[in-house]
């Protein structure tokens, strides 16, 4: 620990003290000298009326009887004190005996204030006065003298306080700042966390710098573990960040930090590829985190709820101008602090491509016929399910067609089975040519398929659809080189909700239908008409 002490210090101790008892001196001796100066003053005031008091019975005497004799002693008697320059005894008869100088040093007469009267009474008539004593006080030497005994009374007073004033600062000196000084001197040389303590001083066990010193000691014993758990944590804390950097340098799991507006602030290696993969590296640092991915909307409503709540988790599809090198991620989403406190959302990815296209293609082969890629039977029961539903909530009217295609077998018994996949192929392309995205296109078996449109509240439109589909199917169809033949098609058609809201109903409808169509010659389209026989059934 280094703690430096001036060491000058008891100088200026010294000196601070010095100062302090100089001005305390000094007021105190301009008060004790005035107060001092006034009491002798006052004590030769006392001292006169005392002499006239001794005086004034023969005085009043000697005013009754107009004794000169006696008056003259009397006068002469005051006259010879020292601190008196002159008296006078005067009678009412008129009769006046002066003594001493009445006269100033320039030639006037006395100052009648600086006289002092005082009234004689007669022995005989208590009431009656007889005439009166005037002194004139030797005011100088009063003066003098009390000026005396004050400067003495103050130059002790100085020499006694200049005298404690030096018996402290040695004192002080002594018992405190060199103690300060040497324990100055020992903490500027201990260094902190080191194992040297502060050895205690001589005679000082017991008292205030002995106590300093003990705690002083105590503290250095803190210092040093708080130094050395913190050299240890640092060396903790170094090696976890190795670690962790190492963890988020080499993860092969994409990892980013996204503020409060989109951005990204940080992010590890395997993040960058993957944003490589999406811009160039001029783009990166004004790239939004929701830019990466196909449903913006979608990303930002995840990343506004890991800001709410906890954490997150969704399969996104990366955005790609490409539609065959799609990549999906699976991304977790979590609300984290930096140090200022701020809210980030930290973004794990992993690429999940690989097992989203495995799963597709199960998906796929469990949902597609394997030779027309549409939907099989089992997948298309559900979707028409569903599709009812959804017409039935948003009040809509469809129409369901059930497709039997004409001359499929000769052609087939003609050209082989492959000639045959082949026009399979062809008329299931020309039927998702000719309708809309949102319709169903089903393989319902063999050469069989089942169409559900949902064109509006107009029964004609079903009908232009279902001409559509003639058209596009009796195109004429080349199954091998120098080969080709064309098909035709007999459609049944029942629609919703007019013939009921059940599929399998609506189905059963469609198919007699189509069968009418046949007797009638086939390659034609007929919406479902009820009779009384199929009412009865």
């Amino acid at each position: 620990m280094s703690i430096k002490l001036h060491h000058s210090l008891s100088l200026r101790t010294g000196v601070f003290i010095l100062i302090g008892a100089a001005l305390q001196t000094l007021l105190l001796s301009f008060y004790f000298y005035k107060q001092i100066y006034n009491e002798q003053l006052s004590q030769a005031d006392h001292q006169i009326d005392q002499l006239v008091s001794t005086i004034e019975s023969s005085a009043a005497v000697a005013a009754y009887l107009d004794n000169q004799e006696l008056a003259k002693e009397v006068v002469r008697g005051l006259a010879s004190n020292d601190i008196v320059l002159a008296s006078s005894l005067r009678s009412t008869s008129g009769m006046r005996i002066d003594i001493g100088d009445w006269v100033s040093a320039d030639g006037s007469p006395t100052d009648e204030s600086k006289v002092r009267h005082f009234k004689l009474v007669s022995p005989f008539m208590p009431d009656e006065s007889t005439g009166e004593i005037l002194l004139r006080p030797n005011n100088e030497d009063i003066e003098d003298r009390a000026n005396t005994v004050a400067r003495v009374y103050v130059l002790t007073l100085v020499a006694h306080s200049l005298g404690l004033t030096l018996l402290v600062i040695l004192l002080i000196n002594g018992m405190l700042t060199r103690p300060l000084k040497k324990l100055a001197e020992l903490l500027h040389s201990t260094s902190p966390g080191s194992s040297d303590r502060l050895p205690m001083l001589r005679g000082h066990r017991s008292d205030e710098v002995g106590q300093l010193i003990s705690d002083t000691n105590e503290l250095l014993d803190s210092v040093q573990i708080t130094l050395e758990e913190e050299r240890r944590l640092r060396l903790y804390v170094e090696s976890v960040e190795k670690r962790f950097r190492l963890i988020f340098e080499e993860a092969s799991c994409g990892i980013a930090l996204v503020d409060d507006s989109g951005r990204i602030t940080l992010s590890n290696p395997s993040f960058d590829a993957i944003m490589s993969s999406i811009v160039g590296d001029e783009s990166k640092d004004t790239l939004k985190f929701v830019d990466l991915f196909e449903d913006v909307h979608l990303v930002g409503e995840l990343l506004k709820g890991a800001r709410d709540s906890s954490a997150l988790s969704q399969d996104l599809q990366l955005a790609s101008p490409q539609r065959n090198s799609r990549r999906w991620l699976h991304a977790l989403f979590s609300p984290v602090r930096d140090e200022q406190d701020e809210l980030l959302i930290e973004c794990i990815l992993y690429d999940i491509s690989e097992r989203a296209r495995r799963e597709q293609r199960i998906r796929q082969e469990a949902e597609r016929d394997s030779l027309t890629q549409l939907y099989n039977r089992r997948a298309g029961e559900r979707l028409l399910e569903d599709a009812l539903q959804k017409a039935h909530d948003e009040d809509q009217m469809c129409a369901l067609m059930l497709i039997d295609l004409d001359r499929f077998k000769p052609i087939n018994d003609t050209y082989g089975h492959e000639a045959g996949d082949k026009v399979l192929v062809s008329i299931a392309e020309r039927m998702k040519e000719a309708l809309r995205d949102g319709d169903l296109v089903i393989r319902w078996g063999g050469d069989e398929f089942l169409v559900f449109v949902c064109p509006g509240t107009q029964i004609a439109s079903v009908s232009v659809i279902a001409q559509k589909l003639l058209d596009y199917i009796t195109k004429p169809i080349e199954f091998a080189a120098g080969c080709e033949d064309y098909v035709g098609a007999s459609i049944g058609i029942s629609l919703y909700p007019q013939h009921g809201d059940q599929l399998s109903d609506l189905i059963n409808q469609a198919d007699k239908a189509m069968y009418k169509v046949k007797q009638r010659g086939r390659n034609h389209f007929q919406i479902f008409e009820p009779t009384d026989h199929d009412i009865d059934e």
